[in-house]
């Protein structure tokens, strides 16, 4: 049965009592500082006492992603297992006085899923679950994209991401990309409800027809926003009688003008958008430079061949090809989890194809990247867009970029334990074939799920014409703006600017 926000107002006020502070105590004693609140005491019991038996209450966090933002961790971690969970932990929050934040898969680029002094609110193994109710999928707010993967059973898919431990909270709400968004949208495109914890502790659906404002904004507005989505509905697509073809090549460097240009016509010219692909420019830290393209095409193997007959003819110097079903499709596809490390993304949206002067530069630039002594790698990545990724309106949703050819990732990764200087020679190369993109392709516009913590004007760069209406969404369901980060919506501007990266390496 729907749960409106009516409803739960008596949910949010036992939530409230179950973790009320200690007779005679005050909210502003507990300001969220290791010293003010520390991780033992009355408090931390009250809490214990209000979770569920099979919540848990952990020291410390699980690392976080990018290791740029290791360190210094949260003062605890608190393992939801089901919704009262959540509103608990919400409301304790609120109470205490403590900041927090929110994680599914830990993958946010900047490191806005922690928090130093306070905690990180995290949905547990009891909320990854998947099934099917006819050609819907309800999954688990805590479900990341290896749960979808694994669920193929159920014959039914949504668009989704290629990285095995992305949370599907965060992916859907900031958009969605992957390898089938040209044919079935964007991830935020399938969603048809979500259910959320507001900051005041009470649980809300949002549909087209319910909390529509609410629902308008979770597709697109990012996440960490409104509150903490606990579960999500999709309009799936049956796949399980689907046959793809996915191919998996390189070229040298100095192909890679033509063979870019060939794959624009191919994406200009496929009108069923049954092709789909990843294109990435890199220079390894072992010193190789070459151009990777990855994806696939639906249909037959002996299709995509004669497709690439010009393609092919540019003389890759490794080519696979091969036709599979959907989902063993799929497999070739995801990313392999590499050991968690340190990096940088920028990101860049057009809606013009890239000409020979801005592939040139792209070429030129990974050709003379320097490693340095952090043994950096650096890249800059297209992922296709287009097709009915591009059929609703700028403002149908949150996300605004529809007219969109690709979005440009463009980053480096290197190991932890490597100096601030060290880094920065890293972070200076990619600022440099940033501004020259910017200039050649004609746009600021950038991904909110690829988060810049240096990016000027960030309201406008992710969200285009939308964010004024986001921040009415905001006040509207997060009034006093509990949920917040330094690129979170209504975030005043002092509080903005990025927090210092530390990073390398543990403290000794």
């Amino acid at each position: 049965m729907p749960v409106s926000r009516r409803t739960l107002l008596s949910a949010g006020a036992a939530a409230a009592a179950a973790v009320a502070l200690p007779h005679g105590a005050s909210p502003a004693v507990a300001a969220g500082t290791r010293a003010g609140l520390p991780v033992e005491g009355a408090a931390w019991r009250a809490l214990r006492r209000a979770l569920s038996p099979a919540a848990q209450l952990l020291t410390g966090c699980a690392p976080v992603d990018n290791q740029r933002y290791a360190y210094p961790p949260p003062l605890r971690e608190i393992v939801c297992q089901n919704e009262h969970d959540v509103q608990v932990a919400v409301q304790w929050c609120l109470v205490e006085g403590v900041p927090f934040r929110l994680r599914s898969g830990g993958h946010n680029y900047a490191g806005y899923s922690t928090v130093p002094d306070g905690v990180v609110i995290c949905l547990g193994e009891r909320m990854h679950w998947l099934h099917k109710d006819g050609q819907r999928l309800h999954v688990g707010g805590g479900s990341t994209n290896s749960d979808v993967y694994d669920n193929r059973g159920l014959g039914l898919y949504f668009p989704g991401g290629r990285c095995p431990t992305v949370g599907v909270a965060g992916l859907t709400l900031g958009g969605g990309l992957g390898f089938n968004d040209r044919k079935w949208g964007l991830t935020c495109d399938r969603l048809v409800e979500t259910r959320l914890v507001l900051a005041d502790s009470t649980l809300v659906r949002a549909t087209e027809n319910e909390n529509a404002d609410l629902f308008w904004a979770c597709r697109g507005g990012a996440g960490g926003n409104f509150g903490v989505n606990t579960s999500f509905v999709f309009d799936a697509v049956p796949v399980a009688q689907l046959r793809a073809t996915v191919f998996d090549l390189t070229f040298p460097l100095d192909v890679a003008v033509p063979v870019v240009q060939e794959l624009q016509h191919l994406l200009d010219t496929d009108h069923t958008h049954d092709l789909d692909v990843r294109i990435g420019f890199k220079h390894a830290r072992d010193g190789k430079a070459f151009l990777w393209v990855l994806g696939q095409r639906l249909g037959p193997e002996a299709t995509l061949r004669r497709l690439f007959r010009g393609l092919l003819a540019l003389h890759p110097t490794s080519e696979f090809i091969e036709e599979r079903g959907f989902w063993e499709a799929q497999d070739h596809l995801l990313d392999v989890p590499e050991d968690r490390e340190c990096y940088t993304s920028k990101s860049l949206v057009p809606d013009r194809w890239l000409t020979a002067d801005a592939l040139t530069a792209i070429t030129e630039w990974t050709r003379g990247w320097d490693p340095g002594k952090a043994r950096a790698d650096g890249y800059v990545t297209l992922f296709a867009m287009g097709g009915a990724s591009a059929e609703p309106a700028p403002h149908d949703t949150a996300y605004p970029h529809r007219g969109a050819k690709f979005v440009i990732d463009i980053g480096s990764r290197w190991a932890p334990g490597a100096s601030e200087e060290e880094s920065e020679a890293a972070l200076r190369q990619t600022r440099q074939v940033y501004r020259t993109l910017r200039t050649l392709l004609g746009t600021d516009a950038a991904y909110v799920n690829f988060p810049d913590p240096e990016l000027v004007d960030w309201q406008h760069a992710y969200y285009g014409g939308n964010y004024e209406r986001l921040v009415k969404v905001k006040n509207k369901y997060d009034p006093d703006n509990r949920f917040r980060y330094p690129q979170s919506i209504g975030t005043p501007e002092l509080l903005t600017s990025p927090r210092p990266a530390r990073a390398a390496s543990a403290p000794r």
